[in-house]
């Protein structure tokens, strides 16, 4: 099960004003999707907040939405942004029924235990015509620097820890969608390949995503240097040349309400 306080620890950092540049590659499929969408957005709900240009492409556009933003914790930070923040629970999505046109959520609803019935009340709360978009990591997502730790980890502890959470499988997501009637469901895989010249900027991108394994036998204690060192050491062996190659597998999952 989620380790729902370490979970609300580490997304209370601040994430309104961060260039998470992953994200940001990441919500750059969604408002592609959301371009070609012919329909007037007057309430739109964002499920988890990881970044900002989605929401900014959403008001660009639709400038008389009302555009509401939900997370199981509210930045430390005061933020700023003509929005209501609501804080929700990450098993248990409870949602107005009927009044969402848009419901959009990067990187955040596999981070539950109860994918179905989250699924169910995003799908109560849209309104007739109304569209739903997520992206949620595929099992292939970042495999270069989970092998790595793996590796790693039995080099030092001779077993493996979980690092990555789990997420949630193309099959299982699309007989839920399905169950539920959501029409014209789609899952479309994408992979963002990102090369870089420095393996600490690659940790610093992905520790910025507070995508920390969250479920209840988490390991207590972080890594020290020499653990890093020795990661390096077996992604460059394993996956790279001269620079670090990178590859976020992506699921973006979107269907309609009739």
């Amino acid at each position: 099960m989620i380790n729902k306080k370490y979970l609300q620890l580490i997304r209370s950092y601040n994430r309104f004003d961060i260039n998470n540049f992953i994200f940001n590659k990441i919500a750059e499929r969604i408002t592609d999707s959301l371009d070609l969408l012919s329909i007037d957005i007057k309430r739109a709900l964002e499920l988890g907040i990881n970044e900002n240009l989605t929401f900014d492409y959403l008001k660009s556009r639709f400038i008389k939405s009302k555009i509401d933003r939900a997370d199981i914790s509210l930045s430390k930070r005061k933020i700023e942004g003509n929005f209501s923040f609501y804080k929700i629970d990450v098993d248990n999505i409870n949602l107005k029924v009927d009044y969402y046109d848009l419901i959009y959520s990067n990187f955040f609803l596999h981070l539950t235990s109860n994918f179905e019935k989250n699924l169910r009340n995003i799908f109560e709360s849209l309104c007739s015509n109304g569209f739903f978009i997520t992206t949620v990591p595929n099992k292939e997502s970042m495999f270069q620097l989970l092998n790595s730790m793996y590796e790693t980890d039995i080099f030092f502890y001779n077993g493996a820890f979980q690092r990555f959470n789990p997420t949630i499988e193309i099959d299982n997501i699309f007989a839920i969608m399905k169950n539920l009637d959501f029409d014209s469901p789609s899952i479309h895989t994408d992979t963002i390949t990102i090369d870089y010249i420095f393996f600490d900027k690659l940790l610093e991108d992905v520790k910025k995503m507070n995508l920390s394994y969250s479920y209840l036998d988490k390991k207590r204690k972080f890594e020290n240097k020499n653990y890093f060192k020795k990661l390096e050491k077996i992604y460059k062996k394993n996956y790279s040349g001269n620079n670090f190659i990178l590859e976020i597998k992506i699921n973006i999952v979107s269907a309609w309400k009739k």
